[in-house]
């Protein structure tokens, strides 16, 4: 993934995280990608509790140009109301439901948080290590409600290009192909696989270019009689922007194909 990318999977990662068998801990709706630090009071939505991506400082790999060592910042803020010092702010006040957001304090989200962008490392293609910055600071603002905040720095590895990760490990067994491809489906911009083949012994680099397609969808498997001098490929697919013209992975690596 390049920066654009990071930021935008880091949100869906935050958006998504649930509290243990339970509801998501900040929705759709109160995850952004923000300009600066953890906003102003002004600048504060109205919904709690709430998470900002930032994206810092990037350095070129000087070994590896193609790759960046990018900074990105993470702002958690948690408001509860009901004690005059903030202390519920901070660990949590009266939860009627535990598998809710109502009465959590900054360090009970906060460990959400901190669990949301660290599966980054296993499942989503990325390589992140994390470290928080302070121990909760605590704003009263002209409301009277306190607010606690807190920021996870993230330092990420990225590629400099957009990268739109292939399926691997494809195998056959008996009259079933399938295929690794969570590293793909978990990302925020996955569209579906699609599988099929070529003629002869050379892979090709999009699926426009397979002789017949044979699986469209988010499975990991598929049913296909195979025939012999066949080179039978899966791809991924991708829609960054939303817009239905999807984003392919293009490169025929070693893993993404098989040969009969």
């Amino acid at each position: 993934m390049n920066p654009w990318q990071l930021a935008q999977q880091i949100k869906h990662e935050l958006a998504t995280v649930t509290w243990e068998g339970g509801s998501v801990v900040f929705g759709p709706r109160s995850v952004f990608i923000y300009a600066g630090a953890v906003p102003q009071e002004e600048e504060l939505p109205a919904a709690f509790p709430f998470a900002t991506v930032t994206l810092g400082s990037a350095t070129a790999d000087d070994d590896a140009p193609d790759y960046l060592q990018q900074q990105v910042t993470v702002g958690i803020c948690v408001e509860v109301a009901g004690d005059p010092m903030g202390e519920f702010a901070l660990i949590g006040g009266a939860r009627p439901d535990m598998t809710k957001s109502a009465g959590a304090g900054l360090g009970e989200v906060l460990e959400r948080a901190q669990f949301a962008v660290q599966k980054l490392n296993l499942f989503d293609g990325a390589s992140i290590s994390v470290s928080t910055s302070g121990a909760g600071s605590i704003q009263t603002p002209t409301r009277g409600h306190h607010i606690a905040a807190e920021e996870l720095n993230l330092d990420c590895q990225c590629t400099a290009q957009p990268y739109y990760a292939a399926p691997q490990i494809v195998k056959r067994t008996g009259n079933i192909l399938s295929w690794y491809g969570q590293h793909c489906s978990n990302r925020f911009d996955f569209l579906q696989f699609v599988a099929g083949y070529v003629t002869g012994d050379t892979p090709v680099a999009t699926p426009a270019e397979l002789t017949a397609t044979i699986f469209t969808g988010d499975k990991l498997e598929t049913a296909t009689p195979f025939a012999p001098n066949r080179v039978y490929q899966v791809f991924a697919q991708y829609d960054p922007r939303g817009t239905g013209s999807p984003a392919s992975s293009s490169e025929a690596l070693v893993g993404s194909y098989i040969r009969t």
